[in-house]
């Protein structure tokens, strides 16, 4: 009867140690999660918007914003832009996904220039003040 016992014990605790192993870690992807703050510039392309003026020096590129966020209403503002930093790779595959025909040279000079900058793909904006610095 003891062996039983001892044996139904060590399974229940080699399965609660299994269980907990296996459980998914929680905020795997939280750490690319960001809010900014900075002001809301038009990009160089139709529909691509900057943030620039950013706390620690860098500039942004926005990707990928709801329209229902207006963000041609905020250019010149100072906003708070909330979303997910976006890799090179993503941010160009991104940019380019309804193009077709390219050269290949220019992809790849492209890609290269998109290795520089920062990437955020938008899903909130908070207006903070109508000028900036």
């Amino acid at each position: 009867m003891k062996r039983i016992m001892i044996w139904s014990l060590m399974l229940a605790v080699g399965l609660a140690a299994a269980a907990s192993a296996a459980a998914p870690k929680a905020a795997t992807h939280a750490s690319t999660s960001k809010s900014l703050t900075g002001c809301l510039e038009k990009g160089d392309e139709a529909n691509t918007y900057k943030l620039t003026h950013v706390a620690g020096g860098e500039d942004w590129e926005l990707m990928g914003a709801p329209a229902s966020l207006k963000m041609s209403d905020h250019v010149g503002h100072k906003v708070e832009v909330s979303g997910m930093a976006m890799s090179a790779a993503a941010a160009e595959k991104a940019e380019h996904m309804a193009e077709k025909g390219e050269k290949a040279g220019s992809k790849a000079h492209e890609m290269q220039e998109e290795k520089g900058e920062h990437h955020l793909k938008v899903t909130g904006l908070k207006h903070v003040s109508p000028t900036c610095p």
